[in-house]
């Protein structure tokens, strides 16, 4: 999305990205650690996301996830991949201006 481009133009090393509904991003200039909303589609698509934020819903204290959450900005800043590093994602992500509506 061209508002993760705006934020790593203005020099944010480490995105952290929620998606509800699926969307895969990944951004070269800097990693992006994604947070999936909730389990459902967190399980489809755990080869894309970084953290399962809907176990909120299932019990799980906001603020153990707020922990997970730190806890893994601080390893990806200390050189962990996500995992759209892993798979690739993130070249054409990056885009500096957006041709068209957004959706």
């Amino acid at each position: 999305p061209v508002s993760m481009t705006g934020i790593v133009a203005g020099g944010a090393n480490v995105l952290v990205f929620t998606t509800g509904r699926g969307s895969v991003f990944g951004c070269k200039p800097a990693p992006s650690i994604k947070v999936a909303t909730n389990s459902p589609m967190y399980q489809h698509m755990i080869d894309d996301m970084d953290i399962n934020a809907g176990v909120i819903l299932e019990g799980t204290p906001v603020a153990e996830v707020g922990r997970l959450i730190f806890e893994e900005i601080l390893a990806v800043a200390g050189g962990k991949k996500t995992k759209s590093e892993l798979s690739g994602v993130g070249e054409e992500e990056f885009a500096p201006w957006s041709i068209g509506p957004t959706l």
